[in-house]
Parts: C-alpha cells; sequence; structure tokens
C-alpha cells in the first residue's frame, strides 16, 4: 500500500498537457484499491482556478475546461481537513517565505509521514528544509 500527499501542480498536469502530465497520468492510473492520494480539504480550488484562467486568458475552450473539472471530481484524492495543520504551515510558510496554501502540503505531510509529491520547486525547497520525504513525479 501506497499513500503519498500530492499538490495543486500534480493534480493539474494530470488534468491540462503541460511537461509532466503523462507522469501525473501515471501515477494516477497506478492506484490500486490499497494506495491513497491524500490532499487537504482546498486542494480542488487551485486546479479550478488554474481551469478558470485557462479559459479566460489562454482560450481553452470552455467544454474543454467543463470536461477537465469533471475529470478533476472523479479524481480518487483523500481529502482531510487543515484546521490542525494551520499552525505548522504559518511557521512553514513564515520560516521559507512560502505561502499557506503551499505550506499546508508539507505541514500534511510532516504530520502523516507520508512522501509529497510536488513539482513546485519552492515548495520542495521547504519540505526538504523540514525534513519531509519527497518523490519525484519523475517516478511515475
Amino acid at each position: 500500500m501506497a499513500t503519498y500527499i500530492v499538490d495543486a501542480s500534480v493534480v493539474i498536469e494530470r488534468l491540462i498537457k503541460w511537461p509532466y502530465t503523462s507522469n501525473a497520468r501515471t501515477l494516477f492510473n497506478r492506484l490500486n484499491a490499497t494506495d491513497r492520494l491524500v490532499v487537504p480539504e482546498f486542494c480542488l480550488l487551485e486546479p479550478t482556478n488554474v481551469l478558470w484562467k485557462q479559459v479566460r486568458f489562454q482560450g481553452m475552450p470552455k467544454d474543454q475546461a467543463e470536461v477537465a473539472l469533471k475529470n478533476l471530481r472523479a479524481l480518487p484524492l483523500q481529502r482531510v481537513p487543515v484546521k490542525a495543520l494551520l499552525n505548522t504551515a504559518m511557521d512553514i510558510g513564515l520560516t521559507h517565505q512560502l505561502a499557506i496554501y503551499d505550506s499546508v502540503y508539507i505541514a500534511l505531510a510532516s504530520r502523516t509521514k507520508h512522501p509529497l509529491i510536488t513539482i513546485d520547486r519552492p515548495q520542495e525547497r521547504a519540505a526538504i528544509a523540514v525534513n519531509v520525504e519527497l518523490k519525484s513525479i519523475t517516478d511515475f
């Protein structure tokens, strides 16, 4: 059984064709009944905002964004509350000049002792600094 914390950068790569899309799709496709991908409860907001930006500013057809949104809702993501993570996330964010929503993923990985998968370089650096195990998206 494998459990990973995945951040929004990985989730959006699963939905939109970007540099690590094939890796993200492999990650999601290899999941079996005992594997888990865990995210903070707010994780669906950032990929939805990226889709909105793609339609609004990059010319993505609205119907394509709606399909991606349907696919987002169907992803096998276990969402967890963030309330208990906020103090740790604040400390991480202030210490490493990282946005709180990025820091929450690190706090979650630290608390659960599960590896974090991200393609966000500042988030990776902060995770390493607080001894959170990272798993590279290119491993998939």
